[in-house]
């Protein structure tokens, strides 16, 4: 299953504003100052009501993306609220186990018993939070519907293809479903969902096994059966030998602290015979130096490290932040610059510094034109977009997005893309591993400059056997850089440090 969209609507808002009251001026909260709404402040702050639900609602978009991308199956607003209210309230890690893990179940009531347990502090049982947590566990409780009510009744066929499927496969299905007016399309939701009394689904290419298990579980009623046509022919899987993207990974995710690449990941890269480098421009540029010396080919990939937001909007903001550090790095060789991260985020400058794909359009090519001068011969790259649809005050949908942003995409140099999964099927879904396919490139340069599967429950010694064979699989793609070598805090599911990851990508043939 892919990772859900958690939005923050009004109601959630409204909810948490009653458990945590409001406060204009800062208070010690048992750990932190906190003021407004519990947000994080300092001695002696004070501020409005409104600006306290801004920090509110900013400090959730935060914790709402978190949970997207811990969640497998979809919430009713009810829930959403749930989950948002417990995260704020003890931390996203602070429900990220039992709670999630059931929800993903979807076993709301063991997920709300679960829920109730943290009602302690200090060691104690707190009234407060007892009374909260069992607000939010009534919530949570409400089972979401997952299936649509028809116009009107009818019998539906519809042909499933595998998401990784070449074009030969494909055409014969829609061929098959044109000449007897079904629907054809890669999503096993998509085919199972709606209250209808004839559902048929036909497979195409090569499923994962138990598909009729998994369409009698979570849509009930559904008629599976393989595709009964003459198999077209199938381009062969590559050999184990022909990984034709350079092989990449993204260095730390705090820029090294501004030192050179760190110890730990010089032995990371040795050992999994990393032939592309991807760091933050906050990171030391000597990192060129001590990584060509393991590889003289490296190839280098940097993104510009600056904060977006409302006090941060502007091109010149950004630029104050990240451009000596990117002038450094290409006084030292790097060519290929990505500017800017996800900006279809509202933690990414989206709503604060731009409000559609066109607006940052216009930032993108504002910082690029005021870098070219003192780096004539960088590459400049459109930034990959946070994959998905649209989620109320966390997300622009990705693909609109792109859209509107024609202006810097037909001028940049080459595109990124992001890439993300939590299940091997999800790696070869065109929702997830293969997004990129979906990303416009006119010929240019396409980098996934971010892909991982950051489910918490796999091992890493699954997600490295799937990464090599993501590599393996990928098409038309210069390099892919798997995310993230080291973080101080906040990607433990994806890290590789302390992990197999190195050993067994680099024993890849």
């Amino acid at each position: 299953m892919t990772p859900q969209a958690v939005n923050v609507g009004d109601d959630t808002l409204a909810f948490i504003k009653r458990w945590e009251g409001f406060s204009p001026r800062a208070y010690f909260d048992v750990v932190r100052w906190s003021i407004g709404y519990g947000t994080r402040s300092f001695l002696d702050e004070q501020i409005t009501e409104p600006e306290a639900e801004r920090r509110l609602r900013a400090a959730l978009g935060d914790y709402a993306q978190a949970l997207s991308s811990r969640l497998t199956v979809g919430t009713t607003p009810a829930q959403t609220t749930a989950l948002l209210s417990a995260a704020f309230n003890l931390g996203a890690g602070g429900i990220d186990g039992p709670v999630i893990d059931l929800c993903n179940e979807r076993r709301w009531a063991d997920a709300a018993a679960a829920l109730r347990e943290y009602c302690h502090a200090g060691g104690e049982k707190l009234d407060a939070l007892v009374r909260r947590r069992d607000a939010e566990a009534a919530l949570l409780e409400s089972e979401p519907v997952t299936r649509g009510a028809p116009r009107v009744q009818y019998a539906r066929t519809y042909r499933l293809v595998d998401a990784a499927a070449n074009m030969q496969t494909w055409l014969a299905a829609a061929k098959a479903a044109f000449a007897l007016r079904q629907t054809c399309g890669f999503s096993a939701d998509d085919a199972g969902i709606g209250d209808l009394p004839d559902r048929r689904v036909i497979l195409h290419g090569h499923h994962p096994p138990g598909m009729t298990d998994w369409f009698a579980e979570h849509y009930p009623g559904v008629d599976v059966m393989g595709d009964t046509a003459p198999a077209p022919p199938v381009t062969p899987e590559p050999s184990a030998g022909d990984i034709s993207a350079s092989v990449g990974l993204h260095g730390s995710a705090d820029g090294s602290w501004g030192n050179p690449v760190l110890p730990a990941v010089v032995q990371m890269i040795q050992t999994a015979r990393i032939e592309s480098y991807k760091a933050l421009s906050n990171e030391s540029a000597q990192s060129v130096g001590m990584l060509r010396r393991i590889n003289p080919d490296m190839f280098f990939c940097v993104r510009l490290m600056g904060k977006v937001d409302a006090d941060r909007a502007t091109p010149q903001a950004f630029l104050e932040q990240c451009a000596t550090d990117a002038l450094r790095w290409y006084r030292e060789g790097v060519r290929y610059f990505e500017v800017h991260n996800e900006p279809n985020l509202v933690a990414e400058g989206w709503q604060s510094a731009w409000q559609d794909g066109a607006g940052f359009a216009a930032w993108w090519l504002q910082v690029r034109d005021a870098l070219r001068g003192d780096m004539p011969e960088a590459l400049w790259g459109f930034p990959g977009l946070s994959p998905g649809g649209n989620a109320a005050g966390i997300r622009y949908s990705s693909t609109p997005f792109f859209a509107e942003a024609h202006a810097a995409t037909a001028a940049a140099d080459w595109i990124g893309a992001h890439c993300y999964w939590q299940t091997e099927a999800g790696m070869r879904s065109l929702d997830g591993g293969q997004y990129y396919r979906q990303v416009p490139h006119e010929g240019k340069p396409l980098l996934i400059t971010e892909f991982s599967n950051p489910r918490p429950d796999v091992p890493k010694s699954e997600k490295a056997a799937q990464y090599v064979k993501y590599w393996r699989r990928l098409e038309g793609v210069t390099a892919a850089f798997c995310f993230i070598a080291t973080a101080s805090s906040g990607f433990d599911s994806e890290t590789w440090a302390n992990s197999d990851i190195p050993r067994i990508v680099g024993e890849r043939a």
